[in-house]
């Protein structure tokens, strides 16, 4: 149902600059489109849920979480290695690490830490909420904050990194999520993509308006679109998508942590 909509599609995504060359452009090569920005994952799935929205940019982990939903191909926020925006941010050298606050904005960054731990460095920690962060070891932190944040007092890494150091295989953050049931995928999968190509036309661009929206330097904004995301979901992201169901799998079985979902 679309009852009280004013424009005939809805596309929803969170605003952060990893976004901007997917979403900025979209009302402008659909006029008949809106687009709403939230920062929570889960109100976005809410949203697709009810019908308040079409797409919304996922955590790909929601994707894969939810098989009523489907994906518009070729198209995500990825990254070939470091991504700059999705870190693990230590109090203390790692192997001291003990506990690990996790991001309440984003699954996919959480069970991708849960991931590395498990399997990459070969570690136990416990996983706590958000509300713990001033007495954790550790914290996850993503999106905007991250790319703003100074360094932490041991050390910053990089979870896109650390994930291709593991498995030679990029990462991918966030899709374009819709309702398999959805009766004019077509259309909505010719918007994102048109919308996709006028982003990557026009990243100088997005590069001025994120710098000064972050405070940051146009420099660093334009090294971010240039060497850090890509939007491409090609053979190796699929594999990488295919790989990552498996480990989140894998982890399911393991114990939960407090008050604190994947």
């Amino acid at each position: 149902m679309k009852t009280g909509r004013t424009h005939k599609f809805c596309f929803a995504a969170a605003p952060y600059a990893n976004s901007a060359p997917l979403a900025h452009f979209l009302a402008t090569v659909s006029p008949e489109t809106r687009v709403v920005q939230d920062y929570h994952p889960s109100q976005m799935l809410q949203q697709l849920h009810s019908h308040s929205v079409d797409v919304a940019l996922l955590p790909v982990a929601e994707l894969l979480l939810h098989p009523e939903l489907t994906m518009i191909e070729g198209l995500g926020v990825c990254a070939r290695a470091r991504v700059r925006s999705v870190l693990l941010k230590c109090k203390r050298p790692l192997e001291q690490v003990r506990t690990v606050t996790l991001d309440a904005a984003s699954k996919t960054s959480n069970a991708l830490t849960r991931v590395l731990f498990s399997k990459h460095w070969k570690m136990a920690v416990e996983m706590v909420p958000h509300a713990e962060h001033a007495t954790a070891d550790a914290a996850v932190v993503i999106g905007d904050r991250a790319l703003c944040a100074p360094p932490a007092p041991h050390r910053d890494y990089d979870l896109a990194e650390q994930w291709n150091q593991m498995t030679g295989l990029p990462f991918v953050f966030a899709v374009w999520a819709l309702r398999r049931d959805h009766p004019e995928p077509q259309n909505l999968t010719r918007i994102a993509r048109a919308a996709h190509q006028a982003g990557m036309a026009a990243l100088p661009e997005l590069a001025r308006l994120q710098a000064a929206k972050l405070g940051l330097s146009e420099a660093l904004c334009q090294e971010y679109f240039r060497d850090c995301v890509h939007y491409d979901v090609g053979a190796q992201e699929q594999q990488a998508l295919k790989l990552f169901q498996q480990l989140i799998q894998e982890s399911a079985a393991m114990p939960a942590e407090r008050g604190v979902l994947l």
